[in-house]
């Protein structure tokens, strides 16, 4: 063999074994990038996983709220009739009336702001909002609601105000409306 075929045969055994760490080298960034987007899919279904737990535990604890305002009157029959009285007639409440409807109704609308901005956010489904809204539109909607609202609304948030004086309030009551189960605010059917 002479010293040029020798040469030769050096140059193209270099360059095949360039070629193959080459090859190599493009293969690990194909395993690389299917290890990044499997990554990405893990990441995404966690992602997933995580906000339907934020949501399952922020549907429980508006319900809790819910729930603890309605053992509250249910417990006192006493305050429970003065919670009927003022949504039938707030301005014909007692001084001493008038500070305990104030402070349940007042716990009630702000446990109703709070449903009503994780609606707002997606975090809460839309199906359980619409009852605690339908809940809302009907106590404030009563005579005593709409006394309370005009002398308290402006305690709320500007968003949650809007919705209840441009929706809820202007919207006609269910024929079945009977706010605290006590009286009828909706249409009468004639």
């Amino acid at each position: 063999m002479t010293a040029r075929s020798m040469n030769a045969n050096s140059s193209t055994e270099s360059m095949a074994s360039a070629m193959n760490l080459n090859d190599l080298a493009n293969l690990g960034q194909i395993i690389g990038a299917l290890a990044v987007m499997i990554s990405l899919f893990y990441v995404a279904h966690q992602i997933r996983q995580n906000t339907n737990a934020v949501r399952s535990a922020t549907a429980q604890t508006v319900h809790e709220h819910f729930a603890s305002w309605y053992h509250l009157l249910a417990a006192d029959a006493e305050l429970s009739q003065v919670v009927v009285n003022g949504l039938r007639d707030y301005a014909s409440l007692s001084e001493r009336d008038k500070a305990r409807f104030i402070a349940t109704f007042m716990a009630f609308l702000s446990y109703s702001q709070n449903a009503f901005l994780k609606w707002r956010e997606g975090m809460l489904e839309p199906a359980l909002w619409m009852g605690w809204e339908l809940l809302i539109m009907n106590l404030v909607s009563s005579a005593g609601g709409k006394g309370f609202w005009k002398e308290r609304g402006y305690l709320f948030g500007e968003e949650f105000r809007r919705h209840v004086e441009d929706d809820l309030m202007k919207r006609t009551p269910h024929p079945d409306a009977r706010p605290m189960g006590a009286f009828s605010i909706g249409p009468r059917a004639e």
